[in-house]
Formats: C-alpha cells, structure tokens, sequence
C-alpha cells in the first residue's frame, strides 16, 4: 500500500517506521530536512521529501497521484485539514486520516467527511475513565521474611 504521511515529528515517524516495518511503501513529507533524522537518516526505508505540503509539486514528488493512504499528523490542525482536503478531493485518496487537536475542529471537520484523530478528546475520554474507574489499591503490604 502506498502511503504518505505529512509531518515527520513523534507522531508521524512512529507511524512510518511502523508501516516501513510491514512493508508499506511510505513517502514522508516535512518542511525542515533535519527531521530525516527521526526517520533513522539514510537507513530509513521510505522516501522522505523537504518542502511544503500546500506545493502541489511536493505532494506529487511523493507520490500522492498514487497513493491508498494520506495522514496528516503536523502539530498546526489548519495545515493538517488543508492539506487532507486536498488529498481527498483533489487527489481523490481513499484514505485520509488527519489529527486535529482542538475538539470542535474534529467534529466539524468529521462531519465533513475526514478521518478525524483527536489526541485531545482521547486524552479526556482516558482521564476521566481513570477516575471513574480507579484501580483497586487495596493490596497487602508485603512481610519480611
């Protein structure tokens, strides 16, 4: 499957590593060329491609007129929305996954039709569950022997 990723931070290098791992074929888009690094350098198994993702001439260098899969994971929600409207009604990707951090943004933005990952209603929805559920601390204190 070909898949392009947008933003080669924690998020989106996990994702390609991952997806390298299973054989996938992964172009990586990040405006700032040290971020390779995080990829593993030359060893990484993907392509990677310096620029803006807004340049149509980088998203089809990456391969996007091609691509089964695009993920946005930048930390700016309005470049990620931007950039994953184009790639489904422009390039007509199947797939497109975009996270958006700001919740109103995510549901507006799902309602649209885009797979929305919301980092910031998960972290809630998790914390929440923590308190409402907390983990029984009721255990016998260990003896000496």
């Amino acid at each position: 499957m070909k898949v392009i990723i947008l933003g080669s931070g924690r998020v989106g290098a996990a994702i390609a590593a991952s997806l390298t791992r299973d054989d996938h074929d992964v172009s990586v888009i990040d405006n700032d060329p040290d971020s390779l690094i995080r990829l593993g350098g030359d060893d990484f198994a993907g392509d990677f491609y310096v620029g803006e993702a807004m340049d149509p001439d980088v998203l089809e260098r990456a391969g996007i007129m091609h691509a089964d899969a695009f993920m946005a994971c930048t930390d700016d929600d309005n470049t990620n929305v931007v950039i994953a409207q184009i790639a489904q009604k422009r390039y007509h990707v199947r797939t497109v996954v975009v996270r958006v951090f700001d919740p109103d943004k995510a549901a507006f933005y799902q309602e649209r039709g885009l797979r929305v990952v919301c980092p910031t209603l998960r972290a809630i929805g998790e914390m929440i569950a923590a308190v409402e559920q907390p983990v029984d601390m009721d255990v016998a204190p260990a003896t000496g022997s």
